[in-house]
């Protein structure tokens, strides 16, 4: 298995170097090491890392929202901090894993190996959700189409369902597609109109 590249944020510079030193001496390849005080978004998006550990006394949302909207990787926080409201706020932030503990080289393969896999799974997760409201939404999309295209032309319902899926087909695209292609078009003719 290839080494895990990991990017440390840390908001202590001593305790940052001594990590970095610890997690290299266990074999783990730190791409970076960055202090919250100096972290800068538009370094963040050039680093290509497998997993973000932000080591922090005092978790700041802000800092961790950034690093989970630059990257698309797990992110664990390190924290001294065991207030719930904290805890919360951090996971609402997106943290993939909230370890009450400091970095432990020896024990972090197995909590990085857990915080991807959970990561993998909350991300199937939203894209089936994702998925599904996309669905939805065509499917209402469709039939509001039929019922315009029933109304304008009295076809029967399955007349107009055909139609549509015969031009979607035709301009190679899906049938909630033009189904909102349809809706759109009414719409703007019925402004058209108003004036």
């Amino acid at each position: 298995m290839p080494k895990l590249k990991i990017v440390l944020i840390n908001d202590d510079p001593e305790r940052a170097k001594f990590i970095q030193a610890s997690l290299i001496q266990h074999d783990f390849d730190v791409v970076a090491s960055l202090l919250i005080k100096h972290l800068n978004i538009n370094d963040l998006q050039q680093l290509h890392a497998d997993v973000i550990l932000l080591d922090m006394d005092h978790p700041h949302c802000d800092i961790i929202k950034s690093c989970v909207s630059q990257f698309d990787v797990p992110t664990v926080l390190f924290t001294k901090n065991s207030h719930t409201d904290t805890i919360k706020s951090a996971i609402e932030a997106g943290v993939t894993a909230y370890i009450v503990d400091k970095i432990d080289p020896a024990k972090l393969q197995n909590i990085l190996e857990i915080s991807i896999e959970q990561f993998k799974k909350h991300k199937k997760l939203l894209n089936d959700l994702a998925e599904t409201k996309n669905k939805l939404a065509d499917r209402k999309d469709i039939e509001k189409a039929k019922v315009l295209l029933i109304q304008m032309h009295g076809l029967a319902e399955e007349q107009a369902f055909n139609l549509l899926r015969k031009n979607a087909m035709s301009h190679r695209m899906t049938m909630g597609e033009m189904a909102r292609r349809l809706l759109d078009a009414q719409t703007l003719l019925q402004s058209q109109f108003k004036e």
